[in-house]
């Protein structure tokens, strides 16, 4: 059985910066390994007209290779208000996306195409990306991000260039956006500056940062600064802190900042509910009215989840060797959350995979040179389990207990 991963840090606050730090591609149809694989997604919304009523929304319909990897992906609106879209993407020997070609059609016919490609560097990551739009029967660059890595392989910067006011094509793309990553020793994001090219200059915009509770791999707290260019002072913009019980938030609460008392205002804060395999099933929001929360929740979220049984191939599918030296270490022992895994040395490819006892594969794992990672077992039931890790020189197997 296989169950979807909750990630708290994305719990509640869609934001424009991914908290793992890993560029994902997976907006817009340009999926490398989607969250959710589906042959089809039908989307339902509330009409404005004939509340409380559903009407259908869109339908999007996606492919896969052999591999998993999204190679089309198209939708769908029913009505002609809204544009439709196709995708199409190619992937190299790595399964990692080479290009994607994006297509918007207007009344069913094509007005617009975009084009993304994609080059890595020699541990395998992410170097930089290139859009091209097609103009009057050329390609035509538009935009290019690039992506430099810290010795531990932490992404320390996202430099984007585009020009925005040239019609023509002609003029050279002009940075428009810079983001400067730091981290904690467990490489952990701490701090994210962000800079915005204002029409004349690129300068100081926005200041992210990020608190841990202990081992958790998950913030518990954010706060952001944006920057004031003409008194040359960081404002307070926005307060996040989560209530932690046990390994998983219970109550988030947010505060925005009060410049007449020069101090955090409280605005809202949620308390979550779980279900038995530890995924939220209820968020209700409870607004601050000037003294107070609200008595009743304001707005619930209910969500819901379902199991299906696993047909991914036993064992065979992955060759392994049983060769425990001692070099590979992991922590802890039984687990509640997460497994660390630790070499004796620097790998340029680290494979790691979780399998039943059965030898069925639960999930599955890579990373580019490291010596240090961790993997999330939290979707797993109580039970025992097996890691198989390959790294460049050796092959190892280990049981653990997921408690």
């Amino acid at each position: 059985m296989r169950k979807s991963v909750y990630d708290y840090n994305n719990m509640l606050f869609a934001y424009n910066y991914t908290y793992s730090t890993s560029p994902m591609f997976d907006f817009a149809g340009i999926f490398t390994t989607p969250q959710v694989k589906y042959d089809t997604y039908l989307h339902w919304t509330m009409d404005p007209f004939s509340m409380p009523s559903f009407v259908f929304y869109e339908s999007n319909i996606a492919a896969y290779d052999t591999n998993n990897n999204q190679t089309s992906f198209q939708e769908i609106f029913p009505d002609t208000l809204n544009d439709d879209r196709k995708y199409y993407n190619t992937f190299n020997t790595n399964n990692t996306i080479n290009s994607g070609l994006w297509i918007n059609f207007n009344t069913g016919i094509p007005d617009s195409a975009y084009k993304q490609f994609f080059s890595y560097g020699t541990t395998g990551k992410l170097a930089k990306d290139s859009i091209y739009e097609y103009h009057m029967g050329t390609w035509k660059l538009v935009a290019k991000t690039m992506y430099t890595y810290s010795g531990t392989g932490n992404l320390v910067q996202i430099d984007h260039f585009a020009n925005l006011t040239d019609t023509t094509f002609l003029l050279p793309l002009i940075q428009q956006l810079k983001y400067v990553n730091t981290y904690d020793a467990t490489n952990r994001l701490l701090t994210v500056q962000t800079s915005l090219y204002d029409g004349t200059v690129l300068g100081e915009y926005v200041r992210d940062t990020f608190g841990y509770s202990g081992a958790l791999t998950f913030h518990n707290s954010w706060k952001q600064h944006q920057y004031d260019p003409i008194h040359g002072t960081w404002w307070p913009q926005y307060n996040m802190s989560k209530h932690i019980t046990g390994s998983k938030p219970d109550t988030v609460f947010h505060k925005g900042w009060d410049s007449i008392a020069n101090a955090w205002s409280p605005t809202s804060m949620q308390v979550v509910g779980y279900n038995t395999t530890n995924e939220p099933d209820t968020i209700q929001q409870y607004m601050y009215n000037w003294t107070s929360y609200s008595l009743t929740p304001d707005y619930t979220t209910v969500y819901y989840y379902e199991t299906f049984s696993d047909t991914t191939p036993l064992l065979s599918t992955i060759k392994l060797t049983h060769d425990d030296k001692g070099t590979v270490k992991l922590y802890p022992n039984p687990t509640t959350s997460e497994i660390h895994i630790e070499l004796g040395g620097k790998s340029d490819k680290l494979s790691v995979a979780v399998l039943n006892i059965n030898g069925q594969i639960l999930s599955k794992n890579e990373w580019y040179n490291t010596i240090h990672e961790t993997v999330d077992v939290r979707f797993l039931p109580s039970g025992v389990y097996i890691l198989a890790i390959a790294s460049d020189h050796e092959r190892h197997i280990h049981q653990f207990t997921k408690l």
